[in-house]
């Protein structure tokens, strides 16, 4: 009898070792990878978060699990199992606006498209996926930015000094210079209001220079790091000084009233003479 409690003893030993030694296998042979680095969606636009894993030769997708999810706060962006999508699950944010390569899946790739792209999105992204292998996951994090518009130019006089302002519309917060002649830096006043008329993901840029003199050859300089745009817009013009010119016309018109009241008085005289 005690032989044969041990040797019931070394067989299920023996099966367990040979269980935990296949879950071992199998958590080993799937593998899920992301892009590297940071991704750059721009402001309504599709963005695709890249992910691929390790497929299954001859798989037919049954035991196939896609989810992605969203980190920071745990939504669910999609999720994918019995070889359909399973929207029931799906965070309220993104409905209608998710979907899979569905024909590529058989290939390992579990890429998500996301459509019309907003600062809502921005966040670290989960890609996890389980098959009959074992389960993997991997991050990828995604940023978002808009492209500023083409700034558009004003320009004011006053009695001593000529202002010159740009304004554009865009996201994130850009650097910001106004070049000299010689490309040394200049002062200015710059402005970011966020969220203009409710428009949350959006900044609007106001920056101006002034100046005293009545010449100018300068250049206006905006960088949105994140979607590496650069505009440089030069300024080159020259006024006359309004004080000058009055000073011009007040002399002018003293010297037409002084000839005017000679001849005045010329005729009189004359006048009188005969």
């Amino acid at each position: 009898m005690p032989v044969l409690v041990n040797r019931v003893n070394t067989c299920w030993g023996a099966f367990v070792y040979v269980a935990l030694l296949d879950s071992i296998l199998r958590v080993g042979t799937i593998k899920v990878t992301v892009p590297e680095g940071r991704l750059t969606a721009v402001r309504g636009r599709t963005t695709i978060l890249g992910c691929e894993f390790t497929p299954e030769p001859g798989s037919d997708l049954a035991n196939l699990v896609v989810t992605w999810q969203r980190q920071e706060d745990l939504h669910v962006v999609h999720s994918y199992y019995y070889q359909q999508d399973q929207l029931d699950r799906q965070s309220a944010e993104y409905h209608g606006r998710t979907s899979l390569f569905y024909s590529e899946l058989s290939k390992g790739n579990a890429s998500l498209r996301i459509i019309d792209v907003g600062p809502r999105d921005v966040g670290r992204y989960q890609c996890m996926v389980s098959t009959s292998s074992g389960t993997d996951k991997a991050e990828i994090q995604l940023d978002y930015g808009v492209f500023y518009t083409e700034p558009r130019l004003s320009i004011s006089f006053s009695a001593k000094k000529v202002s010159v302002q740009y304004e554009a519309e865009g996201f994130p917060k850009p650097d910001v210079k106004w070049l000299g002649e010689q490309g040394q830096n200049l002062s200015h006043h710059t402005e970011v209001l966020e969220g203009v008329d409710g428009d949350i993901g959006l900044y609007h840029l106001k920056s101006s220079y002034e100046a005293d003199t009545p010449a100018l050859n300068i250049t206006f300089v905006l960088r949105n790091e994140l979607l590496h745009q650069d505009l440089q817009r030069p300024v080159s013009f020259s006024y006359a000084d309004d004080s000058s010119n009055g000073v011009v016309i007040t002399l002018a018109l003293s010297c037409v009233v002084l000839i005017i009241i000679v001849l005045i008085l010329s005729w009189l005289y004359w006048k009188k003479r005969t």
